[in-house]
């Protein structure tokens, strides 16, 4: 019995070896990166993305390493992942700060921060963000203006200072966002130094005359004739076809609160 059972148990184990799937080899750097790189040709960015990180895992110091961070930059900008993109653009910038492709890095932690109020209601609509927090905004110009300062002839220069003449308008509009508020609710030194920083810091910006018009309506109520005429004369000289100067001289904005129903307006939200 036994002499029939030895071959029978050596075929059971032999057969079983056989059956067992044989491991496929451990991926090489540069097999790993082209399917990466076909990932993001795909526009699979997500496993682009992780891929990409398990390069960095698998090989920090390898062949790609340079290579890959910069990808990973842009992956995480097509998955609108941009707080991720800075964070990538960062490190690549700190880690290679003599490298060839430095300007496309300053320009991506650029645009990331750029986007980085952008939801879905704004990729469906062009609303003004220029009401909402402008720090990354503000970044974003900081990145822009140090691309443009450090390599002006950058491939990525001519779009970067046109980004930057947009945020300029954003951050001087955000301004008078706040001196209309200020003005609204009686508040008009407030106004009056919010509609000044305009004019001071965002000359050619289309914020400027209606806040020349702010600084108006504000010193004639503040009871300052003569520095309400100066601001006058600066709106009328160097913007005469303005929609704020009247024929007769006076400033109208239509959104000042009325003297004699202030309160009535603030309760109301200036519907009255």
């Amino acid at each position: 019995m036994s002499r029939l059972l030895w071959p029978l148990m050596l075929a059971l184990v032999l057969g079983a070896c056989a059956s067992k799937p044989t491991e496929s080899p451990e991926r090489t750097e540069a097999e790993q990166y082209r399917q990466a790189v076909q990932s993001m040709e795909a526009n699979n960015y997500i496993t682009a993305v992780d891929q990409l990180k398990e390069l960095e895992a698998r090989f920090p110091y390898g062949r790609y390493a340079e290579q890959a961070q910069l990808e990973l930059i842009y992956a995480h900008f097509r998955t609108s992942d941009y707080p991720e993109s800075v964070v990538a653009a960062q490190r690549f910038i700190r880690n290679y700060p003599a490298h060839a492709n430095l300007d496309y890095a300053l320009y991506m932690r650029a645009l990331a921060n750029y986007y980085m109020e952008r939801g879905l209601f704004d990729s469906l609509m062009d609303s003004d963000k220029s009401s909402r927090d402008m720090s990354s905004a503000l970044d974003a110009f900081e990145d822009f203006e140090r691309l443009v300062t450090r390599f002006p002839n950058s491939d990525y220069a001519p779009d970067a200072r046109s980004r930057m003449v947009f945020i300029r308008n954003q951050l001087a509009q955000h301004e008078l966002h706040a001196a209309r508020y200020y003005a609204r609710r009686g508040a008009y030194i407030a106004a009056i130094n919010r509609a000044q920083y305009v004019v001071q810091h965002y000359q050619g910006t289309p914020a400027v005359p209606e806040s020349l018009a702010i600084m108006v309506k504000g010193y004639q109520r503040l009871d300052r004739p003569e520095l309400a005429e100066k601001s006058r004369n600066v709106l009328a000289a160097s913007w005469p076809d303005n929609d704020y100067l009247e024929d007769d001289g006076n400033v109208d904005l239509a959104w000042w609160p009325d003297e004699k129903n202030g309160l009535l307006s603030l309760l109301t939200f200036d519907l009255l």
